[in-house]
């Protein structure tokens, strides 16, 4: 990962829904998929232009 991208994991709670909530809507006017890869690489690639990095890593774990 580049050092200059801040990990989306590292963001405040609050930021993250607002990128989320962003993102969905950016999401809305393009085509869906299922595959959890292919989810992860579009968000990655939308966020990076704004400095953020996003990988698996970075997904909830469940409990």
């Amino acid at each position: 990962m580049p050092a200059d991208l801040t990990p989306f994991r590292d963001l405040a709670p609050d930021v993250q829904a607002r990128l989320r909530d962003a993102y969905a809507d950016a999401m809305a006017r393009q085509a869906t998929t299922c595959a959890l890869d292919e989810k992860i690489t579009r968000f990655a690639a939308w966020l990076a232009p704004q400095g953020i990095s996003f990988s698996a890593e970075d997904l909830p774990r469940r409990k």
